[in-house]
């Protein structure tokens, strides 16, 4: 079944076609960089608040998931922008069959390697995520914001009523 698989994605691909997949990797993986900023702030967020060790042990596995991942990324990324630059081998009306080739496999090889780290990185979101709704929903008093601001009502100051007569 693989080899299948493997068959239909080796039909030919349009430089076009595979300019604009690596265009949608790199933005992918931009976004993904950025979104494991928040997360490490959002993890963060949690470790400063009186949780159980339990509980501790849950975010500080999130968070070395999301830090082996970030480990993996910065090589991805760079590897698709080169893979983005050399595309000119593949526009240019020189025939460099050899190149040509080897493009093709390392897009090939690219489109696989990311399917995979896609997937792992979103199964590590929604490992990470049920963790930190563990804690929320069993921390018995969770307080936002400031507990001690309370609202006051804002009295209006009372001006006469204009009566019959009076204007």
């Amino acid at each position: 079944m693989a080899t299948l698989r493997n068959a239909r994605y080796t039909e030919w691909l349009a430089p076009e076609e595979m300019h604009e997949q690596s265009k949608r990797w790199f933005s992918e993986l931009t976004f993904i960089k950025d979104e494991q900023h928040f997360l490490n702030n959002l993890i963060q967020s949690f470790a400063i608040k009186p949780i159980e060790e339990k509980e501790f042990a849950m975010i500080n596995d999130f968070k070395k998931a999301i830090a082996e991942n970030q480990l993996r990324l910065n090589p991805i990324l760079k590897q698709v922008q080169k893979h983005m630059n050399q595309l000119e081998i593949m526009l240019d009306d020189v025939n460099q069959h050899e190149m040509e080739k080897a493009y093709k496999k390392t897009h090939k090889s690219l489109y696989g390697r990311l399917n995979k780290y896609f997937l792992d990185y979103r199964t590590i979101k929604e490992r990470g995520f049920a963790k930190l709704t563990h804690i929320l929903k069993n921390t018995k008093k969770m307080a936002l914001g400031n507990p001690e601001y309370q609202l006051s009502a804002i009295e209006q100051p009372k001006t006469p009523k204009a009566g019959f007569g009076q204007e």
